[in-house]
């Protein structure tokens, strides 16, 4: 599997190649669609500006994950609805681009967490959780059914152990056994089970 970085701006292109190196990246300062398939692109967002949401749905048939110098809610709402697979800073920590790396990999999606709060947040408002969804949690202990109903709703880890006067690591073992248990990712996905 191959790795492009995209970026018209060489301080952003010398970055992530320095922190991607020992993944062979090729790096381009233009768009590309002449790459090849089932390839991860990380592409600067400046590159995207101006093309129509159909040359962009097919510019994200590969893993993509857009990168911007100033990152916004609604851009990543946009580019994700349009099948990007990630979506986050352009100069983030370079553990954050091996993450990036990794998700796409695995075929996940990738945001910062949060962006994941605001998203759950989002869908929370639209929504409450259905009674049918909620049978889903069967699964889980009585705690466990506390913990992920808060999760659910964008709680915080420190915000759920106040509530529940347990400790942050205690909610993080409860998190980690109610995302095997139901055999999901993360918060996020949890948010779109309880509130499908």
């Amino acid at each position: 599997m191959k790795l492009y970085l995209m970026s018209d701006d060489i301080s952003v292109r010398a970055k992530w190649m320095g922190a991607l190196s020992g993944l062979y990246p090729i790096t381009l300062p233009t768009l590309s669609f002449d790459i090849e398939s089932d390839s991860i692109v990380m592409v600067s967002e400046t590159l995207l500006r101006g093309k129509s949401d159909k040359e962009l749905g097919s510019f994200f048939r590969n893993k993509t994950a857009v990168l911007s110098i100033i990152p916004n809610f609604s851009e990543a709402q946009r580019v994700l609805a349009l099948g990007a697979m990630g979506y986050g800073n352009a100069m983030m920590h370079e553990s954050h681009l091996h993450s990036i790396y990794q998700a796409l990999e695995e075929g996940n999606i990738w945001l910062h967490p949060d962006f994941i709060t605001m998203m759950i947040v989002q869908i929370r408002d639209q929504k409450s959780p259905k009674k049918k969804s909620l049978g889903v949690l069967d699964v889980l202990s009585t705690r466990e059914k506390e913990v992920a109903l808060m999760l659910g709703e964008g709680t915080t880890h420190q915000e759920i152990s106040d509530s529940l006067n347990i400790t942050v690591r205690t909610v993080k073992a409860h998190a980690t056994a109610i995302y095997q248990k139901l055999e999901i990712k993360d918060r996020l996905a949890l948010s779109l089970l309880l509130h499908q």
